[in-house]
């Protein structure tokens, strides 16, 4: 620790951990930094302590606040529309760094344009519309309850607390007021079972074989000749992480039988949805590992189409999926627009 007339650098003031552990050693009306970055002609971190509660944390000067709200519970308030660059993003991932006996990582990540928090076996994405977080974080204390019937004296376990940042000392207790615990069990009781890929491909295993065997009559498909390499769907679920399911399929995609930009990869493409009227053309609908889905048909000349629709409309039946991007009535059939 350097100290000047004007600031004090501190690494621990790097880390959220570090703060909230050593929160009464930061001295009232005091500027503590770290790291001098020419670029910005300023520290990338910047604590101020503005009473025995309160601390501003500013990184690259986005400021997070931080409140004692008694002796071992915090509230951690940040904006996340603040970080807007890669170099911002990764100083205030960092920022949010945690490790225990079974997972380190970040608690905030940015993926795909969308913040989610990262509670280790399990990934929860926050709306895009609601960019002010509110975290409660606890430090562990020594409570204790009493088993009967000899009255023996045990530690509340961890999961009472949360997920754990720092084992045995801080944990994430709520997310903009929901309960950690209560979203982590949740969550375990929704995934236990088959992941949804899986559940949709064994459902429409049927009407898949008799698509893809119509397909290959019309060599819109044809045999793989290579195999492909078998993506492995495991449970997110600790307790039962061993599980898993696997599948490919052996078609691929005749290029002089198609017509348009984007299509599935049929090695791992699922067949979710169909519709035929007796009249006109067969509409399918196609999802894969990466959550992409694919409108698709089969046209006149034996040619198919597809168009990738937007991310919103995987679990979408045929029919929803024309009634939001057509903005059809109840009385419309799905092909007289």
């Amino acid at each position: 620790m350097i100290k000047t007339d004007e600031y004090i650098q501190n690494e621990k003031v790097r880390y959220l951990k570090d703060i909230l552990m050593n929160f009464d050693k930061f001295e009232i009306w005091k500027k503590y930094v770290w790291k001098y970055n020419p670029r910005i002609r300023d520290f990338e971190y910047e604590l101020h302590r503005l009473n025995e509660n309160t601390i501003y944390m500013y990184i690259y000067n986005n400021k997070i606040e931080i409140i004692r709200i008694s002796n071992n519970k915090f509230e951690i308030t940040i904006n996340l529309n603040d970080y807007r660059t890669i170099a911002v993003r990764r100083r205030f991932m960092e920022f949010l760094k945690y490790e225990n006996r079974r997972y380190k990582g970040y608690l905030l990540w940015y993926y795909h344009g969308n913040w989610h928090i990262d509670l280790g076996n399990l990934i929860l994405s926050l709306r895009k519309n609601n960019n002010i977080l509110k975290l409660i974080i606890v430090k562990k204390t020594k409570e204790y309850y009493l088993t009967l019937p000899e009255l023996e004296m045990k530690p509340l376990p961890d999961k009472e607390y949360g997920f754990p940042i720092e084992e045995n000392s801080l944990y994430l207790y709520k997310i903009n007021g929901k309960s950690v615990t209560k979203k982590i069990e949740y969550y375990k009781e929704k995934y236990k079972g088959m992941p949804y890929m899986i559940r949709v491909k064994i459902k429409n295993r049927k009407y898949e074989y008799a698509i893809f065997r119509m397909m290959l009559n019309k060599e819109i498909v044809e045999y793989r000749d290579i195999p492909t390499f078998i993506t492995i769907k495991r449970i997110k679920n600790v307790e039962i992480e061993n599980s898993a399911w696997m599948f490919t399929n052996v078609i691929t995609l005749n290029l002089q039988k198609i017509r348009g930009a984007e299509f599935p990869d049929f090695a791992f493409a699922v067949l979710q949805d169909y519709y035929y009227d007796g009249v006109n053309q067969i509409i399918m609908k196609f999802i894969d590992e990466l959550r992409n889905s694919y409108l698709c048909g089969i046209d006149y000349s034996n040619r198919m189409w597809c168009m990738r629709l937007p991310g919103f409309m995987f679990k979408y039946n045929i029919k929803s999926v024309y009634k939001v991007l057509y903005d059809l009535d109840a009385n419309t059939k799905l092909f007289e627009f």
